[in-house]
């Protein structure tokens, strides 16, 4: 980080760099008082909004943690939600999975994902990993975008049912559902009656004006 940068930074955003992969057309790279964040060409994906709303999630959850040894974020980004996760629980094991390797790239360049202790980092959708996976987890954080959109198949019926299988007893599923739009909207009753049939407990929580968060929890076997 140039030193110069690091003080306009605290004046007004500062593009630092402007790149696209396959997936994204535009992931940019901005630093905002001191600190770097990661943006699509419509919303935050790591470090900005993002992360406050996932701070203001899980301070609302207000969840007893430990017993949250084991944990998966779809939709790994470049860490932001590990880093609140391991904020409450620093020896918590997580798996992260992030299907765009660019992102990955941007990660380890602005953000030391590498470095990360406690977290394993799988390139691949996650739809393939939960449908393959073989581990059991305590919490799953669901945060996979392509800019503001979901992935269709995250949202199916199999996908849910998918999602309870690999978690605990008493596991819990938080969901975040961008809803910006008429369509994302009318979305909203059909995935409460598909998780509502996966799970035995539901709640919907407004944290933030952009959306929905859902909380699912499996319970004692």
């Amino acid at each position: 980080m140039r030193r110069i940068d690091n003080i306009l930074s605290y004046i007004y955003p500062i593009t630092i760099e402007l790149t696209s992969s396959a997936r994204n057309p535009v992931l940019e790279i901005m630093l905002y008082c001191g600190k770097y964040s990661l943006n699509s060409e419509y919303t935050n994906y790591s470090f900005g909004s993002l992360h406050t709303l996932f701070v203001k999630t899980f301070r609302r959850l207000n969840l007893n943690w430990n017993p949250i040894n084991t944990a998966l974020i779809l939709g790994f980004g470049t860490g932001s939600v590990a880093e609140i996760v391991h904020g409450y629980k620093s020896n918590c094991m997580i798996d992260g999975v992030e299907i765009d390797p660019k992102v990955l790239e941007l990660g380890e360049k602005y953000f030391n994902i590498k470095t990360l202790k406690n977290i394993t980092i799988h390139c691949t959708s996650a739809a393939q990993y939960v449908s393959e996976c073989h581990k059991k987890y305590d919490l799953i954080v669901i945060d996979t975008y392509v800019d503001t959109n979901v992935p269709e198949e995250v949202e199916t019926e199999q996908f849910i049912h998918s999602l309870k299988n690999i978690l605990n007893s008493q596991g819990m599923v938080v969901f975040n559902k961008f809803v910006n739009s008429k369509t994302s909207r009318n979305q909203l009753p059909l995935l409460k009656e598909l998780y509502g049939k996966t799970f035995e407990n539901l709640k919907v929580m407004t944290v933030m004006s952009t959306g929905k968060i859902f909380i699912a929890q499996k319970q004692p076997e």
